[in-house]
């Protein structure tokens, strides 16, 4: 079986229109809006999915408040479904919907949907770097974002009770890979032959339950990530850290706390891995989370003072 990403999340809300509200901010487009279910595409189509968080025929909820609902992988072909579902049938209860959309638990009690994914490639058209010896970029100026437009879901990030449980299920079961291990803390795991460098991140639950971390989203270049940031900062959604550098995933990063559940990410340049990844073991330390880091978000730009001259010029007077 070839599970290709993450094709779909979709939340159970409390308030339909600020979680709408949101997401538009955070640059997604909006593809079908109801009185019950809004749904939300990246630029490569995958979706965000939300709903009020009572809709009875949502999976049950892992916490008491607006969270993830259920985390829908997409896979090649119908064929790599069956096959899930003979895997994961011999041991809990899966359900097939219409359109051929396959429904399981892990083990944990995460709500998991598999289907034949409905992404899209798309051109990244990112800004050409320009460094000494490797110019990219000639008689053309640099690109200026006045807000993000999120190319994909690249990864999502729980807290779980037993991250080792974790790590069993989705290697064993689903082909994950180990990418790379938070020494006593957690695992990041990644689907497909040629991905990124985590599609899932198990973070060792500090009170046994299972919590929404973040979703990432993933962003043309560095300059998008911060005109994201900016953007939603001036529309008032708080920074719940960020900008910032990991340096596992060596990716860049600006998180937003998110109505509809957890965090938002804005992420770029991550790693990308192969079967010829040698996962490593990493202790955690706030080094160790990020190179770099700021708290609160950037300031915007703002007028910039007078120059001496101008300061020291008399007021003309009439004559």
């Amino acid at each position: 079986m070839t599970i290709t990403g993450i094709d779909a999340v979709t939340y159970g809300v409390n308030d339909l229109a600020k979680a709408s509200a949101f997401f538009a901010d955070f640059g997604l487009r909006l593809r079908a809006r109801g009185a019950a279910r809004v749904v939300f595409t990246t630029a490569n189509g995958a979706e965000v999915v939300l709903r009020p968080r009572t809709a009875r025929d949502l999976p049950p909820a892992f916490e008491r408040k607006p969270t993830l609902r259920t985390l829908t992988l997409g896979v090649d072909s119908k064929s790599d479904l069956r096959a899930i579902a003979r895997e994961l049938g011999r041991d809990r209860d899966i359900a097939i919907d219409r359109d051929g959309t396959l429904h399981a638990l892990d083990d944990h009690g995460v709500p998991l949907a598999f289907r034949v994914s409905r992404r899209r490639a798309v051109k990244n058209g990112g800004t050409a770097v320009n460094a000494p010896g490797a110019v990219q970029r000639i008689d053309r100026r640099a690109t200026y974002y006045e807000r993000a437009v999120p190319r994909s879901i690249g990864h999502v990030v729980l807290a779980v009770p037993d991250r080792d449980r974790a790590r069993r299920f989705y290697e064993r079961r689903l082909g994950f890979q180990v990418s790379d291990f938070y020494r006593g803390r957690g695992v990041f795991m990644r689907s497909g032959k040629l991905t990124g460098h985590h599609t899932l991140f198990f973070l060792e639950s500090a009170d046994a339950k299972v919590r929404l971390n973040h979703v990432a989203y993933s962003v043309r270049d560095i300059h998008e990530l911060f005109a994201g940031g900016l953007y939603m900062s001036g529309r008032g959604w708080k920074t719940a850290i960020g900008p910032g550098r990991h340096r596992i995933s060596s990716a860049y990063f600006w998180y937003l706390a998110n109505p509809a559940g957890g965090l938002a990410e804005y992420y770029w340049d991550e790693d990308f891995a192969t079967a010829r990844w040698r996962p490593k073991t990493w202790d955690p330390a706030p080094t160790t989370f990020a190179e770099w880091v700021l708290g609160k978000g950037l300031p915007r730009s703002k007028a910039l003072p007078p120059t001496r001259e101008k300061r020291d010029a008399k007021p003309k007077t009439r004559a």
